[in-house]
């Protein structure tokens, strides 16, 4: 029992390997630019954050799969201290009162056709963070979520686009609860304790988006305002004693401008989220972000929520493999509690033409074009 809880923090994410999904779910890619994707977004992906922007994508996009994880500084850093804790004796786990330690693992994969588009996205979170010395706790979060996405698009006019995506999603856990030490050390395996989190539901939402280019010679502006789990998104609960807590409805407006340039693409552009609650912070509300990418090299840079986030892609072929640094605003606005996060991906895609032809871009992210 002497690595349980470390195991605990990290096995629950690995399942993946094993707020709404076009948030928690976002590419490396868009972390590493403040958060910002519904502007840029531009293939498979598109079915998850944005399907108006389906129709950007080459004629026929397979996702073959998305593998990301992370974890935040608090973890990583305490590493080394993981390795010492024993569950049976409660003063090995002093030097984590008052931490936050959080993991994600998420999966994916999903196929763009010209009229239709499916997907299938895994989503695993955890947090825990221990406190009360008198009884030693840890205030534990656990969510895992998959979810199956149909969508499409189609074109309103020369360059506006319209898109729509259903999902059935099957969710356990998404709430928080108090586990003791001893919950942890009478636990003979993992599933005992995933067995605290037994409330299980499904539930079905849609997504709106639209999108609108602006045809200039060099510049390539893009407006997009999606309208993500339409009328909140509610679960029926399928096991335990109640359903988990529904998904709030999003709102997200994008825009942005890119140049296509002879060895060199480069966007920026800014995103709002949550724009139908008046009680979040503006500033958590605003992500703003650039990219610069080059033959096989992506160079990215961000403000999130008031803090700045940098990342990097490398591609190769039909393999993409990202990293982000970026902070994550737990508290009630910007500033008052910021979680310091790591995240990593790799991507495998293939993307052909009308002809069926391959494409790669000559090792750059796909140009914004869209589908005839």
């Amino acid at each position: 029992m002497k690595l349980i809880f470390a195991a605990l923090i990290f096995a629950f994410s690995a399942q993946s390997f094993a707020q709404s999904l076009g948030e928690t779910t976002r590419s490396i890619r868009a972390r590493g630019m403040g958060g910002v994707l519904v502007p840029f977004v531009n293939d498979a992906d598109a079915l998850f954050v944005n399907p108006a922007a389906l129709k950007r994508a080459a004629a026929i996009d397979i996702k073959l799969i998305e593998l990301m994880a992370g974890a935040n500084r608090t973890l990583v850093d305490s590493l080394d201290d993981l390795q010492n804790i024993d569950a049976n004796d409660p003063s090995t786990f002093n030097d984590f009162y008052g931490k936050k330690l959080w993991a994600q693992g998420v999966g994916k994969a999903a196929i763009s056709l010209p009229l239709i588009s499916a997907g299938y996205l895994y989503d695993t979170e955890v947090t825990a963070e221990l406190h009360n010395p008198a009884f030693p706790q840890f205030e534990t979060y656990f969510r895992s979520d998959q979810a199956i996405y149909l969508g499409t698009a189609f074109s309103l006019g020369p360059s506006t686009y319209f898109g729509m995506s259903v999902k059935r999603i099957t969710r356990q856990g998404g709430s928080t609860q108090e586990l003791s030490i001893s919950d942890i050390a009478d636990s003979s395996s993992l599933s005992d304790i995933g067995d605290r989190f037994a409330n299980k539901g499904q539930g079905y939402g849609a997504d709106l988006a639209i999108l609108h280019e602006i045809p200039l010679p060099i510049l390539k502006p893009t407006l997009t305002l999606v309208w993500q789990d339409v009328g909140n998104t509610a679960f029926k609960k399928t096991e335990g004693d109640d359903a988990p807590v529904h998904i709030e409805q999003n709102l997200v407006f994008g825009a942005g401008v890119g140049m296509d340039l002879p060895g060199l693409d480069w966007v920026i552009g800014v995103e709002g989220r949550r724009l139908l609650n008046p009680e979040i912070e503006i500033g958590k509300k605003l992500h703003v972000g650039t990219e610069i990418s080059l033959p096989l090299i992506d160079l990215r840079a961000g403000y999130n929520q008031g803090y700045l986030s940098y990342g990097v892609g490398v591609n190769f072929l039909i393999f993409h493999l990202d990293a982000v640094s970026y902070t994550e605003e737990t508290g009630l606005y910007p500033g008052q509690d910021g979680d310091s996060r790591y995240m990593a991906s790799l991507s495998i895609d293939l993307s052909f033409d009308a002809n069926f032809k391959f494409t790669d871009n000559n090792g750059k992210r796909r140009k914004l074009k869209q589908r005839r």
